[in-house]
């Protein structure tokens, strides 16, 4: 929808829909692990490719209320915390609430960050994820993104995104956005763009990942697993 994203005001429109009325309810639960199923559907399959054991260091790149790293902690006893950044620090103040109530304050950690310059010593983590975030940069910011996981990652580390696919079938998600407002500013991009970016990045094996159908909203993703190029 545009070229030019302003991530902070991206940010700061979510938290807005997250703390207000009744479309904060459902945008809160939309958003938590129990809404997983609805947004994120198949995502126990997406996130098996990236075989993540418990020795593994996780960070999720654009958390929100941290559903995905409660999901995975439900399943694996990690040696460390995986950690989430958020650009937005009231919705990740909403997220310490969410992993208060799952009972996981001392087994998951939440921290306010941009994309732009990831608060962590270079090679610090094993597996990166990021879903449905990567739409809200614009292409400044996303080789910079990029290129930041590169850098915290170690060397052969795994990098697993999703987001919506650049298609005639995408339409809905515009039409939803001029209705309703919902999502912010978002450029989609097609797989061939996305590969390039991630190569640039210092990413390679790059492999599709096939995600079954997503319930909300019913339009085409991109899931890819990419490696960060050995030293």
């Amino acid at each position: 929808m545009t070229d030019r994203i302003d991530p902070q005001a991206v940010g700061a429109r979510y938290a807005e829909w997250f703390i207000r009325g009744p479309r904060g309810v459902a945008m809160r639960f939309l958003f938590s692990r129990r809404g997983l199923w609805v947004i994120n559907t198949p995502y126990r399959r997406i996130l098996a490719a990236a075989r993540i054991g418990p020795r593994d260091r996780v960070l999720d790149l654009g958390c929100g209320i941290g559903n995905l790293l409660i999901a995975l902690a439900e399943r694996i006893v990690f040696d460390q915390p995986p950690v989430g950044v958020d650009v937005s620090p009231a919705i990740i103040e909403l997220g310490r609430s969410e992993v208060r109530r799952a009972g996981m304050e001392n087994r998951i950690v939440l921290q306010a960050a941009g994309a732009d310059r990831l608060p962590f010593p270079s090679a610090s983590f094993d597996v990166a994820i990021s879903s449905h975030v990567l739409k809200h940069l614009d292409d400044a910011a996303l080789a910079t993104a990029l290129g930041e996981m590169a850098r915290v990652l170690r060397p052969d580390g795994r990098f697993l995104l999703w987001e919506f696919a650049r298609s005639p079938l995408s339409a809905p998600l515009f039409w939803s956005a001029r209705l309703s407002g919902l999502p912010p500013p978002f450029l989609l991009r097609d797989e061939d763009a996305l590969r390039q970016a991630l190569s640039t990045a210092g990413f390679d094996r790059i492999a599709r990942i096939t995600t079954g159908p997503f319930l909300m909203p019913p339009v085409p993703r991109i899931a890819l697993l990419a490696r960060r190029m050995e030293a």
